[in-house]
């Protein structure tokens, strides 16, 4: 198995220090493009998983389970990891209601029926961190 030292969480806490920016202040141009980088592979990583016959609905996605690969591998640096609450979802499935991160679970994740929007939520979550976003909850 591959060791992966570096999670997203860590670079999440560096990435502000190693740019020299200041909590509230944007993203300059370097730090956005890596940034997209690093988001475009997250997402390619759950459109794989979504993709899948039948789909897998991961439930659990947030910097701690995002990991940095040492040693890049077919231009891939991003890895996810903890599939402990992942599970198939086909249509007409119930799922395990009130698992997962409580700052990255969807709302719809407390009722029984929910698809891979699920992970949809958490994405955007994630986004929100990447980008050094303040979005208002109303």
């Amino acid at each position: 198995m591959e060791y992966c030292s570096q999670s997203l969480k860590n670079i999440l806490l560096d990435k502000p220090h190693v740019f020299a920016r200041q909590p509230g202040q944007p993203l300059n141009l370097f730090e956005y493009f890596i940034s997209y980088g690093i988001f475009r592979e997250i997402l390619e990583c759950v459109q794989y998983l979504h993709g899948l016959d039948p789909k897998i609905i991961h439930r659990d996605l947030k910097p701690d389970n995002i990991l940095i690969a040492h040693n890049v591998r077919n231009g891939r640096f991003i890895k996810l990891c903890d599939f402990g609450l992942a599970t198939v979802h086909e249509d007409s499935m119930s799922h395990t209601n009130d698992i997962g991160s409580f700052r990255y679970k969807s709302p719809e994740m407390y009722a029984s029926k929910y698809t891979v929007t699920a992970d949809i939520y958490s994405l955007g979550i994630i986004a929100e961190q990447v980008f050094d976003l303040e979005i208002s909850y109303v």
